[in-house]
């Protein structure tokens, strides 16, 4: 059910059948940036914005259940000199001709907004530090989970529900002066209303997509956090349902749904973008396939050019992370236990090696010094901690105990 689907979202939104999704969560390209997704090669000014997402809009009406919803996260433009009322234009033409109904107008404020040329104060308005998310429904019912995004309750909020009046004062009085009464027993809802400004940081410019595109040479699109799409799946969807969207991108959506317990579909146009985000995914949810796969080259690479016969876990683990970045290798480095778990399981038919759960005594001839990789990949927890020259053989040559766990050359 899962798909990943390069191809205009259009044509491709076309080829679905009526009331097949259950919740669309989309941000299209910027206006004016309609020519990178390969449309028409020529930029679409805000003016024209409307126009050309409106087609598409009806389409994401006729795949959409009756009980589903459509979350648009859109940022507006300058026009000008003025700011654009483009995206105002857009809500009411699709509520007004596509039939969709608003059910909420949310502000996504991003905190880590960086200052820019308007925070100089010389051209009369502060920067923009929010973009909208605007929830739309097909019908007058649409599936929401209030308790599935509730934020906890501020301290001071419990202390007014736990108090008792003193003096003249009404403990139940908020701080805000909007008061409510307690005279009957509260029902404790697992938290507070979110409300609709969501406070995100957009800080993710060194995750593992953008890692990939960089390996890869790939400019990458704008993204949103993490935390916004999840914000909505949470609340708009139950497991098991199938999210939609139609302008991929980096494939947050996607990655979001399927760790929520969620079936996507995602449409991208952008051949490159599309490629990223089906190895996002990979490294995401297919790591036992991946570190396999980099155990096999880690080993292959860097057994046979041990000097020691027998390699401690921990030695070989120090070693795992230091030749992890020189290779390129774009998913996050295992943990130690996962380390000494695939390599023990990798090994464990290889002739070459002996693998036992069992203390291995050390001597001249299976730890013989020095050991360049200490100074090659810089183990430092491997150096020679009494030595403080500079004599490469002096420096590999550690003080080892007398027994380690790990894997021992055979003859």
């Amino acid at each position: 059910m899962d798909q990943f689907i390069c191809g205009e979202c259009l044509e491709e939104m076309k080829k679905l059948p009526d009331n097949s999704i259950d919740f669309i969560f989309t941000s299209p390209p910027y206006a004016d940036q309609i020519k990178d997704y390969g449309t028409t090669g020529i930029k679409i000014k805000p003016d024209q914005f409307d126009d050309w997402f409106i087609p598409r809009a009806k389409e994401m009406f006729r795949i959409l259940k009756p009980h589903g919803s459509f979350v648009l996260n859109i940022n507006d433009k300058l026009d000008g000199k003025y700011q654009s009322i483009f995206v105002f234009k857009l809500v009411i033409m699709l509520v007004e001709q596509v039939g969709f109904h608003l059910v909420r107008d949310y502000i996504w404020y991003n905190p880590a907004t960086p200052p820019n040329v308007f925070s100089r104060g010389t051209m009369g308005r502060t920067k923009k530090s929010h973009e909208y998310c605007l929830w739309f429904s097909k019908s007058e019912k649409w599936t929401f989970n209030m308790d599935a995004i509730r934020k906890p309750y501020s301290d001071k909020m419990l202390e007014l529900f736990q108090a008792t009046p003193k003096g003249d004062r009404n403990a139940n009085s908020r701080p805000s002066r909007h008061n409510f009464d307690l005279s009957h027993p509260w029902k404790d809802n697992g938290g507070a209303d979110p409300g609709s400004v969501i406070s995100i940081s957009n800080t993710s410019s060194n995750d593992t997509f953008h890692r990939l595109c960089k390996q890869f040479g790939i400019g990458h699109p704008a993204r949103f956090p993490q935390a916004l799409v999840e914000f909505f799946l949470k609340a708009g969807t139950n497991e098991g349902d199938i999210v939609l969207d139609p302008f991929g991108g980096s494939g947050t959506t996607a990655v979001v749904a399927k760790r929520l317990g969620r079936k996507f579909k995602y449409i991208e146009i952008n051949p490159d973008y599309h490629d990223m985000a089906k190895k996002w995914f990979e490294v995401e949810f297919s790591t036992e396939k991946v570190y396999t796969r980099n155990m096999k080259r880690f080993c292959d690479e860097i057994l046979p050019i041990c000097r020691w016969n027998l390699l401690p876990f921990g030695f070989l683990y120090d070693l795992y992370e230091a030749w992890f970045p020189t290779v390129g290798l774009y998913e996050k480095p295992q943990t130690k236990k996962s380390f000494v778990e695939r390599i023990t399981s990798f090994l464990k038919d290889d002739a070459n090696w002996t693998v036992e759960d069992r203390y291995l005594i050390v001597d001249e001839d299976n730890m013989p010094m020095p050991e360049p990789l200490i100074a090659q990949y810089n183990l430092k927890n491997w150096m020679n901690k009494d030595y403080e020259g500079d004599d490469p053989a002096f420096i590999c040559s550690p003080v080892v105990r007398t027994k380690y766990k790990g894997i021992y050359r055979n003859d």
